[in-house]
């Protein structure tokens, strides 16, 4: 374990490999830092490889440098051992791909890293990727950069970790999942996107060789360049082209042609809303021809628009509605396990004048689960508020996957209207006659203000209500019939564009 006091903290150099051997073994890598206490923090490069028999092997070290994120000026270096190394299980139990192996090593070391207001960023280069990659120009030339943007060290910050590793392989012609969801151990907000692969400053003559002053090049780093028909927008191919959920980390791929592929996810950490770092994994899919099975069928709710493998539904609803749908999804191969998942923005309890559930289910055959959703004034907006429903069925051959996406538009009530002539009379006597008194009115609840008083002849308040649709049954506000006479109202009316203010005789008849 190596300690040092210099300038720093996230930006790993990974630099590795013995000499003259190239890093045509690597498929994919990230950077994460843990505080630990004080200024030291914990500091994890995640590299996966290839294990085919022609691969390189993993280094059994490694050397990162640590540059100021303003002045790109190198804070210092250091070593990193490997600490572990693991095999990976593609597939499962039912099917294996076949020639397609990933092993993942992990390399960890801790440091003391001084404050320094600028943050900073770490970033290993390699030369070079592996020649068979369809999506860039010249892959066995190119190289690749794992990068990572830390804050000052004085805030003590976690940086965001990927979650376990998805299965290296998409099924050509088919809707792919990826999670490539992170954890933030400080609870940032966390936003993804997909971003072109960096290539970094290495090239076939400077492989990356420990140790090597290319390695310790400072960046900014430039990116790989894209072979057409691929770009930073259509990265594998397939329509839709592959798009991440900004919020989720959830890759949606459809790609068509077999081969092999690299593209980049940038998790960027926010707090208070301003930007403090970010992490990023640069990986490579294989596109295989996966048996084709039934998709799932959604039966409910019934979708107005369909589009390939997702139907789209549209609601409109007035602030103060509510809505309760069952969203069922069957599966036509039995032997196959079904996912029913939702996924969105309301279902978290952070956004305002919105209660939604739904829990995800799965099973062998239909399932089924209920979405229930009240909404309030604060919930109102001009853009929908957006749902998705994944039916997906796990299967050997991949994931099969559908989908049913939801815009809900929560929109103002109408302005306030309120009858001028209100009646004098009323007989609370259970005749089921006139038994209430009410005014004829509707108001915009969410902006409208109604009062309404009722007082003896003595002038003493016996019922009052905001509410614009209120009835009064004759009883007092502690519950009490009250006696036949006359009574007194005093009705106050806010509306957007008038206000009404009125008062009057009631006669409470038995």
């Amino acid at each position: 374990m190596l300690r040092t006091g210099r300038k720093l903290f996230l930006v790993i150099a990974f630099l590795v490999m013995a000499n003259g051997v190239s890093a045509t073994h690597i498929v994919g890598g990230d950077i994460a830092v843990k505080w630990m206490t004080g200024n030291d923090f914990e500091v994890t490069l995640t590299f996966f490889r290839d294990c085919s028999p022609t691969s390189a092997d993993f280094d059994a070290m490694v050397e990162v440098g640590i540059y100021d994120k303003v002045s790109n000026v190198m804070a210092l270096s250091f070593t990193m051992p490997l600490i572990s190394r693991d095999t990976l299980q593609l597939g499962d139990s039912c099917f294996t791909p076949q020639n397609l192996c990933v092993e993942k090593g992990i390399f960890q070391t801790v440091l003391t890293i001084p404050p320094n207001p600028d943050g900073y960023y770490i970033a290993w280069q390699r030369c070079c990727r592996n020649f068979i990659i369809l999506n860039i120009q010249n892959p066995g030339a190119a190289g690749m950069v794992f990068y990572a943007e830390v804050p000052d060290p004085a805030l003590h910050d976690n940086s965001p970790v990927f979650g376990s590793y998805p299965n290296a392989y998409m099924c050509a012609g088919e809707v792919n999942l990826k999670s490539f969801a992170c954890y933030d151990p400080d609870g940032d907000s966390l936003a993804y996107s997909l971003v072109t692969p960096m290539n970094g400053f290495t090239d076939q003559t400077n492989v990356g060789q420990y140790p090597g002053a290319v390695v310790l090049t400072p960046g900014p780093y430039p990116g790989i360049a894209w072979q057409s028909p691929y770009d930073a927008f259509d990265m594998m191919g397939g329509s839709p082209p592959m798009n991440i959920n900004t919020n989720t980390g959830m890759i949606t791929a459809q790609p068509v042609n077999l081969g092999v592929y690299v593209f980049a996810v940038k998790v960027e950490e926010f707090r208070n809303g301003m930007k403090i770092g970010e992490v990023r994994r640069d990986i490579q899919y294989q596109v295989l021809n996966c048996l084709l099975i039934s998709p799932p069928v959604f039966s409910s709710p019934a979708v107005t628009t369909v589009s390939s493998s997702t139907s789209s539904l549209v609601y409109n609803l007035v602030a103060g509605d509510s809505l309760s749908f069952d969203v069922t999804v069957t599966n036509n191969n039995s032997g196959d396990t079904l996912f029913l998942n939702g996924s969105s923005e309301i279902f978290s309890s952070q956004i305002p004048g919105m209660q939604a559930s739904f829990r995800n289910d799965s099973g062998p055959g239909t399932v089924q689960q209920k979405f229930i959703l009240q909404t309030g004034c604060e919930a109102i907006r001009e853009s929908p508020y957006q749902v998705d429903f994944y039916g997906v069925k796990r299967t050997c051959y991949g994931l099969m996957i559908t989908a049913i996406h939801v815009d809900i538009f929560v929109r103002p009530p109408p302005e306030g209207m309120i009858d001028s002539l209100l009646p004098n009379v009323f007989t609370p006597n259970n005749d089921g006659v006139n038994e209430f008194f009410h005014v004829r009115a509707t108001g915009d609840f969410c902006q409208d203000q109604f009062r309404f008083r009722i007082y003896n002849r003595w002038g003493t308040l016996m019922y009052e209500t905001e509410d614009f649709r209120f009835e009064w049954d004759g009883k007092n506000k502690n519950g009490n019939k009250l006696p036949e006479g006359v009574y007194y109202y005093l009705m106050d009316v806010e509306f957007r564009h008038d206000s009404i203010h009125k008062r009057g005789l009631i006669h409470l008849c038995l």
